[in-house]
């Protein structure tokens, strides 16, 4: 119905420049029309109450590698996407991400996971943006991350570019002893938990990546610029180097995800780029790759964004962490809202509680000092809503010991 109204009502309004308590969010149409400070209580039949709750912009996942692990969580299991997209949206959601730039890796050929692979990379792209509708839960986009000696993937990377098919393209480079993989026994390590290979297999593999080809640096450079001619954000990946810096500058990108040292961050930061780091990184207080830790570059100032990367939990509890020590709500909410939206080109609709954005809106409460988020509102509509209290926990002591 056209002009509809809503109101959110009593909370602690997370804005862009500060915390309004007691605000109230006016929304029509799908649409935030105000935010203000005052001390209304619900009593229309369109107002949602937020009384003790924080209000939040929906989270904006800029790299997450969830979709892969939904259709092959393990290596010989392959579900169909439409399931895959579907149950997840439903996690991704109930953790407060309502814009997910699924990251789909075309790693080569005859990649190790099926999921991948060339055709199937292909396959899924398009077939996620067929079915990102009006009836998904959540906004639903693309990252593709082309792994750069993959040279029988440029024309598959260049179609899905200029027929629009992905809304984010990352430059990565998994070669064995640079990089994330800079520590070949932490790179071993990984090879033998996540896919239980043997020292000879490893061994057998590690030789066969360092001697694959690298698509050639003009190739690399026209696949960037095609990216930002088609409006496509483009990021770098890994980055260990100024030299790195320098050069993928040069190939158009705007983003510089997982550097991997102090110095190289920094000087990302200096150069324009916007810094992304994992949220399970800031989480656990160190890289599981024993690279930069989230929270150092955040303490310098040098860090601007955070992704999911592996864990979608992580972005809620991160922010949460960093409020406990002591840092201003508004200013860490931005690392997973506004400016996602700013480094991704959708900060005009999406990323701040702001009039004429879209009413894509989280309300999260503390619940045993942890985060839960209790409703999602996405275009002003709750697509999610807890709509249940926790027993407290000397209560679940109490039954415990009459049983």
């Amino acid at each position: 119905m056209k002009g509809r109204i809503k109101r959110i009502v009593g909370g602690k309004v997370v804005t862009p420049d500060r915390v309004i308590d007691n605000g109230v969010v006016w929304i029509r149409d799908g649409r935030i029309l105000d935010v203000e400070s005052a001390s209304l209580i619900a009593n229309k039949s369109y107002d949602i109450d937020a009384s003790g709750l924080w209000v939040m912009p929906g989270i904006i996942d800029s790299h997450s590698d969830a979709i892969e692990n939904e259709i092959q969580p393990r290596p010989n299991s392959r579900f169909p996407l439409e399931i895959a997209l579907y149950e997840l949206e439903k996690r991704l959601i109930s953790c407060g991400i309502t814009t997910m730039y699924h990251s789909v890796s075309i790693f080569h050929r005859d990649a190790q996971d099926w999921v991948r692979r060339n055709e199937t990379v292909k396959s899924l792209v398009k077939d996620i943006k067929r079915l990102s509708s009006d009836n998904s839960l959540i906004r639903n986009k693309v990252h593709l991350r082309f792994e750069i000696n993959n040279v029988e993937a440029v024309s598959i990377v260049e179609e899905l570019i200029t027929e629009h098919y992905i809304d984010e393209l990352s430059f990565m480079d998994h070669t064995p002893g640079q990089g994330q993989y800079r520590n070949l026994e932490n790179h071993k390590r990984m090879m033998k938990g996540l896919y239980k290979m043997t020292e000879e297999e490893i061994e057998n593999r590690l030789q066969r990546l360092s001697s694959l080809s690298v698509v050639a640096p003009e190739t690399l450079d026209y696949l960037g610029r095609l990216g930002v001619a088609n409006g496509i954000p483009v990021a770098s990946h890994d980055d260990d180097s100024l030299e790195k810096l320098m050069l993928v500058k040069d190939w158009g990108t705007s983003i510089c995800e997982f550097p991997v040292e102090l110095e190289v961050i920094s000087k990302a930061k200096e150069m324009g780029f916007f810094t992304v780091m994992g949220a399970p990184n800031m989480l656990m207080g160190r890289s599981t790759s024993d690279n930069l830790s989230a929270k150092d570059a955040f303490s310098l100032g040098a860090l601007d964004m955070l992704c999911s990367d592996y864990y979608p939990p992580s972005m809620l509890y991160s922010i949460f962490g960093l409020y406990t020590m002591g840092y201003h709500m508004h200013d860490i909410t931005k690392m997973v809202s506004l400016n996602p939206a700013v480094a991704l080109g959708i900060s005009k609709d999406l990323g701040s509680i702001e009039p004429s954005k879209y009413a894509d809106i989280i309300l999260v409460a503390m619940t045993r000092e942890l985060p839960r988020v209790e409703k999602v509102l996405v275009e002003g509509e709750i697509l999610f809503d807890m709509n249940h209290a926790y027993v407290p926990v000397d209560k679940i002591i109490e039954r415990k010991a009459q049983v």
